[in-house]
């Protein structure tokens, strides 16, 4: 009996540790720790979502490649130097090669080396399956000498284009700048002439006055000449105002003097102007070589 009671006072006792799985009292999560959980949860969520957006782009952009966007036209103009077939032979590009696996930087690049009388060319796609090439031949804008003799056309920007036996009616001559040889597709040498004589053939292709101009005499760099409409002796003096020279050339030629008039027009400032007259004589010993008195 004793050992009865002795049991279930052990049983009872307040020191015994209860048996089996109690749970512990949750500690209260505070405010700081749950933003930082949230955060954390934020930026893991961001990876996943770029590492499945990098995955479906190389997935796509693989796809591109060799499955879709396969080029089944190749549009290209005829310019009246290079032929439709012979530009896009050139190029490289045939059809069946995917539109995305070249730059079309590195066709334009390549067809401009290869054809010197092309000014631009464009490559451009237009999906799904085409690409277009579209090219600008370079229009003369003068002549120059060649040292060897000859001339030598050049299109505004001073590039040479091709070598000629004699100038043709439409473009003026050059004084004061030869080219050293023949090389389609190369530039002037440069120095202060050649770049005085692009400034002004950019003028006169803005202008649309090319065909007018009889000569371009640059051999004194502080007495520009241009001979125009076949009757005009004009004297820009410094090669200052170039656009406002020019224009005013072209006002007085238009409003201020009559189509028989043969003169000197002085524009040495573009708003002061003085016509004498001369002789036609004495215009075409203005397009010969003037001791430059600031040489180079």
């Amino acid at each position: 009996m004793n050992n009865q009671n002795s049991v279930v006072k052990q049983a009872n006792s307040p020191n015994r540790q209860p048996s089996g799985n109690r749970k512990k009292p949750v500690k209260p999560i505070s405010r700081s720790e749950r933003q930082r959980r949230k955060a954390r949860r934020s930026i893991r969520r961001r990876i996943i979502f770029k590492i499945a957006f990098l995955i479906m782009t190389v997935v796509v952009a693989f796809l591109a490649v060799t499955i879709f966007f396969k080029i089944d036209t190749i549009e290209a103009n005829s310019t009246e130097h290079y032929k439709q077939d012979e530009l896009i032979s050139a190029s490289g590009i045939e059809i069946g090669d995917n539109l995305f696996k070249f730059r079309t930087s590195a066709i334009e690049k390549k067809l401009l080396e290869k054809y010197p009388y092309l000014a631009s060319v464009s490559v451009t796609r237009s999906l799904p399956s085409t690409l277009v090439i579209k090219a600008v031949d370079s229009v003369p804008a003068a002549a120059v000498n060649l040292a060897n003799g000859g001339y030598c056309l050049i299109d505004e920007k001073g590039k040479l284009l091709e070598q000629v036996s004699t100038v043709p009616e439409d473009l003026p001559t050059v004084t004061g700048v030869t080219a050293d040889n023949m090389t389609e597709g190369k530039y002037l040498p440069s120095n202060s002439k050649s770049e005085l004589l692009v400034d002004i053939t950019k003028v006169l292709k803005e202008k649309d006055i090319i065909s007018n101009v009889d000569f371009i005499n640059v051999s004194c760099v502080t007495d520009v000449r241009i001979g125009y409409l076949g009757r005009l002796d004009v004297r820009l003096g410094q090669a200052d105002k170039l656009k406002e020279k020019i224009q005013m050339m072209v006002h007085i030629a238009e409003n201020e003097l009559s189509p028989s008039d043969i003169k000197i027009i002085y524009l040495e400032d573009a708003t002061t102007v003085y016509c004498p007259p001369t002789t036609l004589e004495k215009i075409q010993q203005s397009a010969l070589p003037i001791a430059d008195v600031n040489p180079e």
